[in-house]
């Protein structure tokens, strides 16, 4: 198909359901994304997007939750809002759609307008004409370019260059992916500051690791210290004050000259018991730390699948534990759904997962029954996942190990297969220790787990 027969189908459909009906919304949701919504079909909209890669028209049925704003899309709303659409159309066979409106203004004035959509790569623009007189535009061009835009000037199209191109699957695709992520997008930008602070947090903990195991290395290294002592007890007899070091074995050990013989013995037995508390402080400290750094990773690894309430819930989570701070927004209240972990259905199998750590420990030691069975991605951080049922067919059990691996954002990988009452709580939220489990290799993803997360529900 060529693109320009997709634009004639599009537009076709845009008549048949849209026309005649009134523009009594439009939405900005983002400096390139533009939704117009109708009287008439309400759950179908036009979805407009300006993006410089890949700029394409599509009638949506999805509704999103956030909206933007920006000087062209006041100027867009004042002049469009509660216009008519009368007509759709492909100017001149090319990559060009037009909506016309007619508008009666608060004087009872008929305006005509057209607004136009110029859907070329790396130079689309939105025109909105008035009798054909350039009104507005979301991008003005000089006089002096091949196609300029200006204000109060007559609109000429650009002369058509070579026939319409194929429409290729990875356009398609694009478009597809493209929409779907836009919400994803609004959140990552408004919620930035979350992912900056945790890389900060990591950052510095990853640091503090570095520190320990410096200090761990060179307490091990003082070990030898109490060789060194019992050897000095044996020739404690020979060392006079002023030495400012023994003779072991061929080493030179260093000693406080200004010591006595005995002072000096105590003090190699300290350093030797200051090296031993050191190792055993240290190596608990060690795992703490490491444990706050595998509850970090495991955050971000799921910020990718978090709505606005998911996001919301997070950030409660970690200002009530001092990771974030509040960069001026109301901290959340307590929010009654925060535990509550989501599940998808697979032949009538309910299969669990958490969107955070406390949702991951209420998944599987909250609803998770002790029969039931724990998938996790292997050394890497993901999601907890549940079986519920404690028999499931191999079929069962290969799209829950293909989910966990989609969820921990790999393409491949080794996933942990045990039975819920295996499991016990670790260090962290949403650490866990395993006693008892099997592994599977996961090679491919043969599920769309895309679209199937999207309809996912809570419990």
């Amino acid at each position: 198909m060529l693109i320009v027969d997709r634009l004639n189908l599009i537009v076709n459909e845009i008549n048949q359901f849209l026309k005649g009906s009134y523009l009594n919304r439009i939405e900005c949701l983002n400096e390139y994304d533009y939704i117009f919504r109708f009287s008439r079909a309400k759950e179908k909209s036009i979805f407009i997007s300006l993006n410089v890669r890949n700029p394409f028209i599509e009638l949506l049925t999805k509704k999103y939750n956030f909206s933007s704003s920006s000087s062209f899309y006041i100027k867009l709303k004042a002049k469009l809002l509660n216009a008519c659409l009368t007509n759709a159309y492909v100017l001149n066979n090319d990559n060009i759609i037009v909506l016309e409106f007619n508008k009666t203004t608060d004087t009872y004035d008929k305006v005509h307008y057209k607004l136009i959509f110029e859907i070329f790569k790396s130079n689309p623009n939105l025109i909105l004409l008035n009798d054909n007189k350039i009104e507005e535009a979301f991008r003005f061009k000089g006089i002096d370019t091949h196609h300029p835009i200006v204000k109060n000037m007559i609109y000429e199209s650009p002369i058509k260059v070579g026939d319409s191109k194929e429409l290729q699957e990875k356009d398609t695709t694009y478009w597809k992916n493209y929409v779907a992520s836009l919400e994803q997008k609004y959140l990552s930008d408004k919620y930035k500051f979350i992912n900056v602070e945790i890389k900060r947090k990591l950052k510095s903990l990853t640091k503090k690791v570095e520190k320990i195991k410096e200090d761990q290395l060179e307490a091990q290294n003082k070990l030898v210290y109490k060789d060194y002592g019992d050897y000095f007890l044996t020739i404690l007899s020979e060392v006079k004050r002023g030495d400012s070091y023994f003779d072991y074995y061929g080493t030179n050990v260093k000693i406080n000259e200004t010591y006595s013989p005995s002072d000096n013995l105590n003090y190699l037995y300290k350093t030797y018991k200051k090296a031993k508390l050191t190792i055993q402080s240290t190596k608990e400290y060690l795992d703490k730390t490491l444990d706050e750094i595998s509850y970090l990773n495991s955050i971000l690894s799921s910020l990718d699948y978090l709505n606005d309430d998911d996001y919301q819930e997070l950030l409660l989570e970690l200002l009530d534990k001092k990771i974030v701070k509040n960069h001026g927004q109301k901290k959340p209240k307590n929010i009654k759904n925060a535990a509550k972990p989501y599940f998808i259905s697979f032949n009538n199998i309910r299969i669990g997962f958490g969107k955070n750590s406390l949702q991951n420990d209420k998944l599987t030691f909250d609803y998770a029954r002790k029969d039931d069975y724990f998938l996790h991605i292997k050394n890497n951080h993901g999601n907890h996942v549940i079986i519920f049922d404690s028999n499931p067919t191999d079929e069962v059990i290969k799209f829950a190990l293909q989910f966990c691996v989609f969820l921990s954002h790999q393409k491949d990988g080794e996933v942990i297969y045990a039975k819920v009452k295996t499991i016990k709580k670790g260090n962290q939220p949403g650490l866990v220790k395993l006693s008892n489990y099997e592994s599977y290799n996961i090679k491919s993803i043969d599920y769309d787990f895309e679209e199937i997360i999207t309809k996912a529900g809570r419990f």
